[in-house]
């Protein structure tokens, strides 16, 4: 890189400025490419950081930490084209952090796995069509520290550095196969998702993946568990995780359910051992009528000729997806398959109309075979 090829935009005045000379006139309409960074794996509650821009030949570096009206460069995001690389984080921070979401647009990801590629992060698909080797040291740093350090910097530039080289490759790639319009399908629905997400139940958000396997007593453990986490890692301002894993607690509330005791780490000493130890006591000595129900099983069991159908389904997908180079779950999830059978899901409401056509007379497997009088 370049020494110093990037604006730091750290006050609402440099912001302004910086917008305004990058404001394509009006009825134009040129691509972005940004990238966002977090703090999720250092801190309890997660910012946004930090905003990469690049624009005409503009590469910007934006602290949002330090700027109190970001609306200059969402306004101008929202004249763009703008492409990101994996946007399914970035548009959630963005959506919880500003409660925007962009009218329209690009992912590289979404393009290169249309496109065949089956390396399709970043550093691959830079390395792919640029022989450039980034440098992925800083990935997991602390994006909240200010000043951030060059190579910090340097890291968060080449993040969009090369979008535009890949957008444009990827699109010619697209056009070739004839794969535009499934790929702005694509990023609208992931568009719609986005959209469409609802911030957890805090009062549910302690039912982890694994925890419908445990009955009563240990779902009362680890809601217990949970709500110790979240006010240990509260207090002393670290990610959840750092306290107490997911897979620990599940281990925990197994041991708790099958023996009534759990082994406390030995690391753990003074009031954090204590207050374990409490919550312990506390799930012990509780009324059994306060503890959590199972949930509900959403999905009953298949009989042995629906899971043939899935089955059945899931080799047609395959092979269609293999005859055009794609990874066979772009056409569809084995969990999107099971919903068609099991519960009769409309193809419309679970696919997307490239990937129906695709499908084409593979979903007649759907139905039961019809069987001869």
């Amino acid at each position: 890189m370049s020494e110093k090829d990037f604006s730091w935009i750290s006050t609402d005045a440099e912001l302004r400025e910086f917008c305004d000379a990058a404001s394509p006139p009006d009825g134009t309409v040129i691509p972005a490419f940004i990238d966002t960074e977090a703090d999720s794996l250092h801190h309890y509650q997660e910012k946004l950081c930090l905003f990469q821009l690049a624009i005409g030949n503009r590469f910007a570096l934006i602290d949002p930490l330090a700027i109190a009206d970001m609306r200059p460069l969402l306004s101008l995001l929202e004249k763009c084209d703008l492409w990101l690389h994996g946007a399914d984080y970035d548009l959630t921070l963005l959506k919880r952090s500003y409660e925007w979401t962009p009218p329209r647009f690009f992912d590289t990801q979404i393009a290169s796995r249309l496109a065949g590629h089956r390396a399709f992060g970043l550093a691959a698909l830079v390395l792919h069509y640029t022989g450039v080797t980034l440098c992925k040291s800083s990935q997991k740093e602390d994006w909240s520290q200010r000043p951030l350090s060059e190579k910090m910097q340097a890291y968060a530039v080449d993040d969009v550095r090369y979008l535009p080289e890949l957008s444009s490759r990827l699109m010619d790639e697209l056009r070739a196969a004839g794969r535009v319009e499934w790929f702005e399908e694509s990023c609208e629905t992931l568009r719609s998702d986005v959209l469409a997400r609802q911030v957890r139940d805090r009062e549910e958000a302690w039912r982890i993946s694994g925890a419908g396997k445990f009955r009563p007593a240990g779902l009362a453990l680890l809601r217990e568990m949970w709500r110790w986490r979240e006010g240990m890692a509260s207090e002393r301002d670290v990610p959840p995780f750092r306290i107490l894993n997911n897979q620990q607690m599940l281990t925990m509330a197994a041991d708790w359910e099958q023996q009534g005791r759990v082994n406390i780490p030995n690391r753990w000493r003074g009031r954090w051992r204590t207050s374990f130890e409490e919550i312990l006591n506390g799930v012990k000595n509780s009324d059994p009528q306060t503890w959590p129900e199972r949930p509900k099983k959403l999905q009953r069991r298949c009989t042995d000729e629906e899971r043939t159908r899935i089955d059945n389904l899931c080799r047609a997908r395959d092979a269609k997806a293999n005859a055009l180079g794609l990874e066979p779950s772009l056409l569809g999830s084995r969990a999107v398959m099971e919903d068609l059978v099991l519960n009769q899901a409309s193809p419309q409401e679970r696919l997307m109309r490239w990937q129906i056509e695709v499908l084409g007379d593979a979903l007649e497997l759907v139905q039961p075979t019809r069987q001869a009088a």
